[in-house]
């Protein structure tokens, strides 16, 4: 998979973030969680016939960073005929309590990343009388995301982590390789499911 300048920077620049965080976290303990980083993949991926990679590292007992790739595409879905999307994900976490194991572990989040959008579809109708129909659309675009996340993670005393999280934010089409001549939109709402399993190393 090529990837452009820009994802390139996007890339560098979450990395950036991820390994300056330490700087602000440094005067809370977290010698009980000696396992700091967490390796895991959304299980809801599986839907959209590609695999999700992320990497969490733990700063503190309250506080964790992850970094994401997320990838997928879906046929005949809601009107469309073909939806693919890849982009990476920063997303920053706050413990509401210090996390322990075998317990649930509930935080809330931000995120910020990028999102390629592919969306084709033949124009259809619906009913036999043809009063409603959609239109055709073949559209791709980049864009940059980002909001918030609500979620919790159980970690057991073997090390295998287990995570449900929703968010809800914005994405801004930042550059347009096809544009929709149908629809003028410069930004969609982007909801997200992650079921997550991973491994405490």
């Amino acid at each position: 998979m090529r990837f452009s300048l820009n994802t390139m920077r996007y890339v560098t620049i979450i990395f950036s973030l991820l390994f300056t965080i330490p700087a602000f976290t440094q005067n809370e303990d977290i010698k009980s969680f000696p396992k700091p980083f967490i390796v895991k993949t959304n299980l809801f991926s599986l839907l959209a016939q590609r695999p999700t990679f992320a990497i969490e590292k733990v700063f503190s007992k309250k506080f964790s960073a992850e970094f994401a790739f997320v990838q997928g595409h879906f046929n005949n879905i809601l009107y469309r005929d073909y939806y693919a999307y890849n982009g990476f994900l920063l997303r920053a976490k706050r413990y509401f309590l210090p996390i322990e194991f075998a317990q649930l572990n509930p935080f809330a989040a931000v995120y910020l990343g990028n999102l390629k959008r592919h969306i084709q579809t033949e124009a259809g109708l619906i009913g036999t009388t043809g009063w409603f129909g959609y239109p055709s659309k073949d559209f791709f675009a980049n864009s940059i995301r980002g909001g918030c996340s609500l979620g919790c993670t159980i970690i057991t005393k073997n090390k295998i982590v287990v995570e449900l999280l929703t968010s809800m934010g914005y994405g801004r089409y930042t550059k347009i390789y096809k544009e929709d001549i149908n629809q003028q939109s410069k930004g969609y709402l982007d909801a997200q499911v992650w079921f997550s399993i991973g491994y405490s190393f």
